[in-house]
């Protein structure tokens, strides 16, 4: 009786599985300038996300998000890592430049090359989200609550009047916020307008914490397996989400997938702290990195044992 109860379970995940996976879009790694020696582990597993700022998957726009998800089944960690896309780094076949201005120069690919000859980080798989996809995913789960300040409420309605309510189609003034709070639930539109906020804080820095924060709480919300959640995802993000990753490779990972999300879970800026300083550029004002620092890091961290 338990093992027929254990088929059909295992049966239904399945199914739900290969239905969400069917509905991303498969894209066949094209050309890439690998990094002899870059860091690699068979206990660690890497995605990176990218999150765009492109309004359809035609779209490539620049990439705003670059965080490295790293599964080490060594240590039971997930490590987020966050590449600032402020680093000033050697771009292969395009000189020196912003690390992101590889993907609007080359795609998924290039960012990966890139990542991988600076950073010394071995990245074969991605999965790549638009604004339309970020903001499904949080509505998807039911919003998130997060700690939001007036100054960051104020500069989410900015976000919001400026541009986020004319790429969903809505009334200019729709979602805006009367102010902060603690514990704001916040939905799709203003989680992705809040993600965005770059003028409030530590600029960039704080930025990317809020990306990681906004990550965090949408793995918390899909522990709890709800068939709602799963249909609203499966309709509603995976259509805007693209991959390198095969049908059988992200079916093997979703296997995984209950275990990992109870996995001990750590976050990582690069670069950290005390290894970069702000210069001047020919690309814009820029963080010049102590690239050996970061590798140690990164080694350190991501790759413990």
């Amino acid at each position: 009786m338990l093992l027929i109860l254990f088929l059909l379970l295992f049966g239904m995940y399945s199914c739900t599985s290969l239905m969400l996976i069917n509905k991303m879009n498969y894209t066949p790694t094209g050309s890439r300038n690998r990094t002899s020696g870059a860091l690699s582990r068979s206990y660690v597993t890497s995605i990176l996300l990218i999150g765009t700022d492109g309004r359809s998957l035609d779209e490539r726009g620049r990439s705003d998000t670059m965080m490295l998800i790293s599964l080490n089944s060594e240590t039971n960690s997930m490590v987020v890592t966050s590449f600032m896309r402020d680093c000033y780094v050697e771009v292969p076949g395009y000189g020196w430049d912003k690390l992101n201005a590889a993907y609007s120069y080359g795609g998924a690919e290039l960012l990966m090359d890139t990542i991988e000859h600076n950073f010394g980080v071995k990245i074969d798989d991605y999965v790549s989200i638009n604004f339309l996809s970020f903001a499904s995913i949080v509505d998807s789960v039911g919003g998130i609550d997060v700690d939001v300040t007036d100054e960051e409420a104020q500069e989410i309605n900015t976000i919001l009047q400026a541009e986020v309510n004319e790429i969903m189609g809505d009334d200019r003034m729709d979602s805006l916020l009367s102010g902060g709070g603690k514990q704001l639930h916040l939905n799709g539109k203003q989680a992705l307008s809040y993600a965005r906020i770059r003028y409030v804080g530590n600029a960039d820095f704080e930025r990317t914490e809020r990306q990681r924060r906004v990550v965090e709480l949408v793995m918390d919300k899909l522990k709890s397996f709800n068939p709602v959640t799963m249909k609203n995802i499966a309709t509603n993000v995976m259509p805007d989400v693209a991959t390198n990753d095969t049908t059988s490779e992200l079916y093997l990972l979703s296997l995984r997938a209950p275990m990992l999300l109870g996995y001990n879970r750590q976050q990582l800026q690069i670069p950290v702290d005390g290894s970069y300083y702000g210069d001047s550029t020919p690309s814009g004002d820029a963080l010049i990195v102590d690239f050996d620092t970061n590798y140690n890091t990164l080694k350190d961290v991501v790759f413990a044992k």
